[in-house]
This record gives structure tokens, sequence and C-alpha cells, in this order.
């Protein structure tokens, strides 16, 4: 759940943004449940390539029992499941009840008996104590106004001797800086809030919960979008739509001003845009 839509900082609005995750999780909810049929859809996808980077890079021996924190389209889950194998178990969770319905579909589509998938909200868990050997959360954390909340609820059904994995954005590509402007001009209410957890406070949160060898690399992800159309589909096929939803100005205006925009800039293979996010894991 980064996103190129990220406007924190574009604090001269006339009217205040306020990130989704303060709204209420029933925004939070509607947003993704909006964005489910077309997420991972539309245009060129980070959330594919991270999920795959965290999954095969913290370490899940086969027979390992996983967790995956807002599992979206199961990103993250199903590069899990291939690595716990037969003997091992990924159970994904979800508050948007049709991005876990698109995520069953994954797993029925890659033949998956070793996953599961239901929908519940990752602050009160419906696990027992010790339940896994993984933790993990792909571009989710910025949906929780309560850090604290969530790390601790990871850490209840996490194993002695277990390791977390939180991917989460760290940065903005400054040669899109174009479009934050133009978005700022349409006085949005809403933010993502994708940059609200900076790697220094949650690498304090872990080592606050008692996790050990906590540690994070900024990596960096280039997608190219073919044409302004695709990017148009892209932006509304994730979170960011709860961005687009909120601008107070004319939107078929922003949509026309945004075409031209991205004309201006894109050469023959389209528009290249650089996704950061930080990888922080820890052991319990």
């Amino acid at each position: 759940m980064n996103n190129v839509a990220n406007r924190t900082r574009c604090c001269t609005l006339s009217r205040k943004m306020k990130p989704i995750a303060e709204e209420s999780k029933a925004k939070v909810i509607a947003v993704y449940d909006a964005a489910a049929a077309t997420y991972n859809r539309v245009g060129p996808s980070f959330f594919l390539h991270f999920g795959r980077r965290l999954a095969s890079g913290i370490g899940i021996a086969s027979g390992s029992k996983v967790l995956d924190v807002a599992t979206g389209t199961g990103a993250v889950l199903v590069p899990a499941a291939e690595l716990v194998g037969d003997e091992g178990r990924v159970v994904g969770i979800d508050i948007s009840s049709q991005m876990i319905g698109r995520a069953r579909t994954e797993i029925q589509k890659f033949g998956f008996c070793n996953a599961d998938v239901l929908v519940a909200d990752a602050e009160s868990l419906p696990f027992p104590q010790m339940s896994f050997d993984h933790v993990l959360c792909s571009f989710a954390i910025f949906l929780f106004s309560n850090l604290s909340g969530l790390i601790s609820e990871c850490s209840r059904v996490l194993r002695s001797s277990g390791k977390i994995g939180l991917v989460y954005s760290a940065g903005e590509d400054q040669e899109w800086k174009w479009y934050e402007q133009l978005i700022s001009k349409y006085e949005p209410t809403a933010s993502l809030g994708t940059e609200r957890y900076s790697p220094t406070h949650v690498e304090a949160t872990l080592n606050h919960f008692g996790f050990t060898n906590v540690a994070t690399s900024v990596e960096a992800h280039q997608l190219i979008f073919s044409n302004a159309s695709e990017f148009w589909g892209w932006a509304w096929s994730h979170g960011d739509r709860g961005v687009l939803e909120s601008l107070t100005g004319n939107h078929s205006e922003f949509k026309r001003e945004l075409f031209q925009e991205f004309g201006k800039r894109a050469c023959g293979n389209g528009l290249p845009h650089q996704v950061f996010a930080a990888v922080t894991v820890g052991d319990k």
C-alpha cells in the first residue's frame, strides 16, 4: 500500500490536508475497497518488486509460519508462500474485504494450499501469542496512526527469535515535483502521509519493543509510465485515489492539466519515476 501522490509536504494549501489514517478506519477501508478492482492491474507495479524483495531477503525457511499484515492483493504473501513450502503456512490480513477477495483469487490462481487470508485489523490481531516466525508489512505502516500499537501487536504474535520486516516510503522523486505542485493547486483535503514514519522513527519503535539487530536499507526501483492515460489509471488504482477524491478544484481541469504536463516531460519510452523505499528488519 508508497505512492507518487504523497502530498504531505504541500503545506501551503489553503485547506489543511489530513492523512486518511487520521480520519477513520472506515475511510481507509472505503479508499482501498474502491481501489481493489484495479490494484496492481494498471501500469507498472512497485508493490510486486518490493514484496518479493521483502519476502526473499528476510530468511524465510521451509516450514515457517508467516503473517503478512495489510496483505493487499498478496504482493508479499505469494512469494512468502513459495518460500515456506508445503509444511509452512502464510496468513494475510487486511482491513479491506475487497482486497482480501483479490488476495484470495491470487491464492487460487497459484494453487497454494499453504496460504489463507482474512479480514482483520492489525491493531487487534486475531491470533494467539507467538504464532508466527515472521511478521511482514509492505507499504502500509503509514495507514496506522499509532505505530507503537501496530508494532506491539506484531511483537505479541511473533515467536522468540522470530523476525519482523517492514517496507515503507523513504523519499520522493524530485523529477516529479511538478505533480506535487499540481495536486497542491487543486487543494486536496486529504493526504496519504506515506512518509509520516522515518527510518529513525521506525527503528526507535522496534528497539523500544525489544527487537535487536534492527537495520534499515533504502532502495530505489524505477517505474516507467508509457503514457498519461496509464498513469491516470494507475493513480486511481491504489491509495492515491484517496487524495484525488479529495481535490476541491475542478477534477476535469485537473486531469487536463495533468495530461498536458505529463506530455511535456515524456520521451519515446514514456516517463520514468523512481520509488524510494526503506526496508527495516529486526529480530525478536
